[in-house]
């Protein structure tokens, strides 16, 4: 608290507005529509890489965070005050930091792939002011986001790893597919069992905890179904077919994202569902028909 109340004294309004925008960099539909767009038009492996890192650290924060139910720091303290409107996203529990997670995974995956320096120092540059970011808005702790950064640079350096080397090797991927599946069911069971004891109680907590599961589920059957069946190819002939590929594309996935919630409430088990399709239609219907549209041959 110490230290955020140290950044409160330094607080003006160009460097509100500056850190409000910098922090949208950790909103999950900014990694959503980066991964898209690396998927569908440029290289589906290197959005395979991003995506695992993603997911596998979206459910180890989620995890955490409903373990260790730490309160935001305007809990803890109600003589401190936020940024502005910071607080309506910043849901859920505050340890680790879920922005954070985010953008970390996402610049930090993109740092370790892109070949060229300066764009790997300008991805290292941008998930660390997202990260301070969040305590300069005053809605996570110092501990939030370091434990948040080492935990997703952990997961990234992991995963880009193994997806090299299964890279050019189906042999297992029905394996990897089902470990994810297992530990983001794993995740939603949990949460589901600490709000059904009285640990957690408000449903929220469980809503975001259902909504990674839902989309570490959809990425995992949509990435073994491309990979065994589809082998979708990025490339286009035409530049327009691209940018139509992207508008529709994007189109639909905030049409799965928002609809469900508008038809049938925000709970839990939507939340879930529409997570899933999220991720099924990005990597693995889409894909398919993309294919068809576009007349891709199948490649190894």
């Amino acid at each position: 608290m110490d230290y955020l109340y140290l950044l409160e004294k330094i607080r003006n309004p160009f460097f509100d507005k500056l850190f409000a925008v910098i922090t949208e960099l950790g909103y999950e539909l900014v990694a959503l529509g980066v991964i898209c767009i690396i998927f569908w038009c440029i290289n589906k492996n290197t959005a395979y890489k991003i995506g695992f890192a993603y997911f596998a650290s979206g459910m180890l924060i989620q995890g955490l965070k409903i373990t260790f139910r730490v309160d935001r720091p305007w809990i803890k303290d109600p003589n401190f005050k936020p940024v502005g409107n910071a607080i309506e996203k910043a849901t859920g529990y505050s340890f680790p930091s879920g922005h954070t997670q985010s953008a970390t995974t996402l610049f930090g995956s993109l740092a370790i792939i892109l070949k060229k320096t300066w764009a790997k120092v300008l991805c290292v540059v941008l998930f660390l002011l997202v990260g301070f970011s969040r305590n300069y808005l005053g809605v996570h702790y110092a501990s939030d986001v370091i434990v948040s950064m080492l935990l997703s640079l952990i997961c990234v350096f992991v995963f880009v790893k193994i997806f090299e080397k299964i890279e050019n090797n189906k042999k297992y991927d029905w394996l990897v597919a089902l470990v994810l599946i297992a530990v983001s069911v794993g995740v939603c069971i949990y949460s589901f069992v600490l709000k059904g004891k009285g640990i957690i109680t408000e449903a929220k907590y469980v809503e975001d905890c259902c909504k990674t599961a839902g989309a570490g589920i959809g990425f995992a059957i949509g990435w073994f179904v491309e990979r065994k069946w589809i082998g979708f190819v990025e490339k286009t002939p035409k530049m327009w077919h691209q940018i139509v590929k992207v508008i529709i594309g994007i189109a639909i996935t905030l049409a799965l994202k928002e609809l469900p919630k508008k038809l049938f409430g925000d709970t839990a088990v939507v939340g879930l569902i529409r997570y899933m399709l999220v991720t099924l239609w990005v990597c693995g219907i889409y894909p398919f028909i993309l294919k068809k549209v576009f007349n891709n041959k199948e490649t190894e």
